[in-house]
């Protein structure tokens, strides 16, 4: 009890008594309001100074929107009662920021703002912090991967390219982002669906965007990327084969099929999510997922949904589950791909 006190002291304003209240709260099964005063007990006065929201990455990617998205809906529509500040802490793929938070151990007024970088960065650097040494908070949102050919390709469905994989697996050039990323896991995870060795895949890493003119000029025979690529499909420059997702998605997608529908056991998602550090008090985990809960049903995000091309998947006490499911696949893939240290 004494080192649990103690642990508490360390970590914030929370104290254990107020814990211990909360956990009886639950297992008495007391009324709703009386569960919301111990609940505010437990809080206190957090957040009592302003937040900060940690970005692994420089300012202007993925990551970085996400993360200045969510703030800003938080503030605007006062889902917290004090203002959250975004910090860029770009390095090593997302490590260095998964470092800090870390040694932020217990303290309730910082979070991370983070992708699957959480789970594959440690696998292919060999070291550092992962997701597993952080407090998950939630996950936000997803985006998929899409399969695509330009108009003018011969392969006209997923079926063509597996045959040519199957006749001869380096046949096709498949260009996407770099080695180890969602796009490059997708192809590999749709190789083996098919019996093929994935090592055997002829994958063209491209930085940035440079993959998508290489696809509609015809220099790589298959593309990968996110949904993004809906206005090159609706240009007329690109068909799309299949989504990554584990359904039909709505709205510009929906006449898209999935490669599960097709028969191909791929699914495949790049998730944004909030971390606390380590020992972050539950009350306050809480706090963040009761905040997040009624942004993600608000008008407003729900156009920024809409306008990013994000998918809602959002998820709380079993996004913790969900990441060690992921990473065992993908720890498994990025070793058969000699990616992993």
């Amino acid at each position: 009890m004494l080192a649990r006190q103690q642990r508490f002291r360390r970590g914030g304003s929370l104290s254990a008594v107020a814990l211990m209240f909360v956990g009886v709260v639950a297992l008495l099964g007391v009324d709703a309001s009386a569960a919301d005063n111990v609940k505010s007990a437990a809080l206190g006065d957090y957040p009592n100074r302003y937040i900060e929201l940690t970005i692994p990455f420089a300012p202007g990617g993925g990551v970085d929107l996400f993360g200045r998205t969510v703030a800003q809906m938080l503030n605007d529509q006062k889902l917290v009662s004090k203002p959250i500040q975004v910090v860029n802490k770009p390095g090593a793929g997302g490590s260095l920021g998964m470092t800090l938070m870390v040694q932020r151990k217990g303290d309730p007024h910082n979070l991370l703002g983070i992708a699957i970088h959480a789970i594959v960065t440690p696998l292919t650097l060999g070291a550092g912090y992962s997701y597993k040494d952080m407090t998950p908070v939630a996950k936000v949102f997803s985006e998929y991967e899409m399969m695509v050919v330009r108009t003018e390709s011969p392969l006209k469905s997923l079926k063509d390219v597996e045959a040519a994989l199957r006749k001869d697996p380096g046949s096709l050039t498949i260009g996407g982002a770099s080695l180890g990323n969602s796009d490059h896991i997708t192809v590999a995870l749709f190789a083996k669906s098919i019996g093929v060795d994935p090592t055997k895949i002829n994958y063209i890493p491209y930085s940035g965007g440079e993959s998508n003119p290489a696809i509609i000029g015809g220099h790589v025979d298959v593309g990968m990327g996110g949904l993004d690529l809906i206005s090159h499909v609706e240009s007329g420059r690109m068909r799309v084969l299949a989504i990554s997702s584990p359904k039909r998605l709505g709205s510009r997608f929906q006449k898209l099929p999935t490669f599960v529908e097709q028969g191909y056991d791929v699914v495949n998602e790049n998730w944004r999510g909030l971390f606390g550090p380590p020992e972050m008090p539950p009350a306050v985990v809480q706090y963040w997922r009761d905040a997040l809960g009624k942004m993600v049903q608000s008008a407003a995000w729900k156009a920024e949904l809409e306008k990013n091309q994000w998918v809602n998947t959002f998820e709380t006490e079993s996004f913790r589950s969900s990441l060690d499911r992921e990473s065992q696949v993908y720890s498994a893939l990025l070793k058969q791909l000699g990616l992993a240290k």
